[in-house]
């Protein structure tokens, strides 16, 4: 079965560490994988002759690995593995969305005019999705033009403050000090999620009703590995439940489920920090691509943290498609050691298996490679706002797309009220929900290229390969340095 914890532990305490100095990783406490674990148990006597070590062989890896638990220090056993010629690496800890000056090149929103408007820059002026289609009211929403993004608040100390910096919109492994004493030590913080206005969501409401769903959508165009879909009781969004037959959880409700609050046990009343994480990306997932067949299955706990032999295991796990295919979305990532192989086997057998894989490139602001966004073929997607490219985006060569992902509207859960207050009599609730949130990340900006990407195929009958060359890989589209091909469809 997959790593994923049938019961949340308060934090992640215990469950995720954090590597020193310079190429900070995260991985799994007292955990290798190796291919050699017989080598590997003899090696362990020369380090840790106090320690026995365990040893699983991984199904999901189809013999090809092997899992050694209690090993006292992680980063040094594999350095010492790897002198021996046995190859061996971390259970690295992906997050669903480090600050790390790895190669000088300056950030694509300072190329751009930083805080310039939409009409300063090229990005909303791409001839792709000037076709009918996407100027219908089902693309046509007003999100752009709200008066969110004229108002002061983009100009405030806030976004020039550590937080952009920090855990809110990246992994731990950079964390400001603002946020490192709790945050490492737990994993707990707030949610980024922000409720919105009635009038915000009406007119996306309208057009999910729009939406025609049949009675039996069949294999899913996109599959999305995530924190599940809230499918059950009075969380679940409207606009979902109303699409029930294409908006599904993988694996049964149970096993899929989202919920808000879930951890620390007993839950404190709080939003979780990733809660609701799968639920919204479901709904941008169906915003681009109405009537597409979306099923979210859980790999990721609700702070956000999924090991690598766990997800792998979900990603090996998926049925061969046909030569049409289908799109798979992993809103998460993260640094590494050096290569994380054991995911990289997992990708590799999905797009073997008719899968294009797309992936968010990270929230952190640099060009240092994020995986599994960097891996070999896999659809990397950074992030782009109003006036061009998000700072908080990541960035580099080995990023193929960039998607709108910034204060992105979607389907959240339905009448949820945390204890959180908000500051003063002029702010909202902040944590109080009504089936719809914003949120800002290459979290969201992937499943925008996955919608695209599945748009394509339900609208002109292409393959998910087919889709890519069009949506991605096509000669004349508008491509920025370090963020590759635009694709604005919202």
């Amino acid at each position: 079965m997959s790593d994923v914890e049938s019961e949340p532990r308060p934090g992640w305490a215990g469950r995720v560490a954090v590597s020193s100095g310079p190429g900070a990783f995260a991985y799994v406490p007292e955990q290798v994988v190796t291919t050699e674990p017989d080598r590997a148990r003899e090696l362990a006597v020369d380090l840790f002759p106090q320690n026995e070590i365990h040893v699983d062989e991984l199904q999901n890896a189809r013999g090809r690995y092997s899992r050694l638990r209690r090993v006292p220090d992680v980063p040094l056993f594999v350095r010492h593995l790897r002198a021996f010629g046995v190859q061996a690496q971390p259970n690295h800890v992906f997050f669903a969305h480090c600050d790390d000056p790895c190669c000088g090149r300056p950030h694509p929103a300072l190329r751009c005019g930083g805080a310039g408007g939409a009409g300063a820059n090229p990005v909303y002026a791409s001839p792709v999705y000037a076709s009918p289609v996407y100027a219908s009211p089902v693309y046509a929403s007003p999100v752009y033009a709200s008066p969110v993004y004229a108002s002061p608040v983009y100009a405030s100390p806030v976004y020039a403050s550590p937080v952009y910096a920090s855990p809110v919109y990246a992994s731990p492994v950079y964390a400001s000090p603002v946020y490192a004493s709790e945050y490492l030590a737990t994993g707990r913080r707030a949610s980024s999620a922000r409720p919105v206005t009635p009038a915000d969501a009406a007119e996306l409401a309208k057009a999910l009703g729009l939406v025609e769903a049949p009675k039996k959508a069949g294999e899913p165009d996109v599959v999305v590995l995530d924190t599940g879909l809230s499918c059950q009781g009075t969380f679940r969004p409207t606009a979902l439940a109303n699409l029930k037959s294409l908006v599904t959880p993988g694996g049964g409700a149970a096993q899929a489920q989202d919920v808000p609050d879930a951890v620390p046990v007993p839950p404190d009343t709080l939003l979780d920090p990733a809660a609701g994480h799968g639920t919204f990306i479901a709904g941008l997932v169906e915003r681009v691509a109405p009537g597409a067949a979306v099923e979210v299955w859980r790999v990721l706990q609700p702070e956000g943290d999924g090991d690598e032999v766990g997800i792998a295991w979900a990603i090996e796990s998926l049925p061969r498609r046909d030569a049409r295919g289908a799109i798979l979305n992993l809103s998460f990532g993260g640094h590494v050691l050096d290569h994380p192989e054991v995911i990289a086997a997992a990708v590799r057998t999905a797009q073997a298996n008719g899968y294009v894989v797309v992936a968010s490139a990270g929230n952190d602001g640099v060009c240092r490679k994020t995986y599994p966004a960097a891996l070999p073929g896999v659809v990397s997607v950074g992030a782009i706002g109003p006036g061009g490219p998000a700072p908080f985006t990541n960035f580099g060569p080995w990023v193929r797309a960039c998607a709108p992902g910034v204060d992105l509207l979607s389907t959240f859960f339905e009448d949820f009220k945390g204890a959180a207050t908000a500051l003063d009599p002029h702010h909202p609730d902040p944590d109080d929900f009504d089936g719809w949130a914003r949120w800002s990340g290459t979290s969201f900006s992937a499943p925008v290229v996955a919608g695209a990407l599945a748009h394509q195929m339900l609208a002109y009958g292409l393959s998910a390969q087919e889709a890519v060359a069009k949506v991605i890989d096509g000669p004349s589209l508008l491509r920025l340095d370090d963020l590759g091909t635009v694709v604005n469809v919202l």
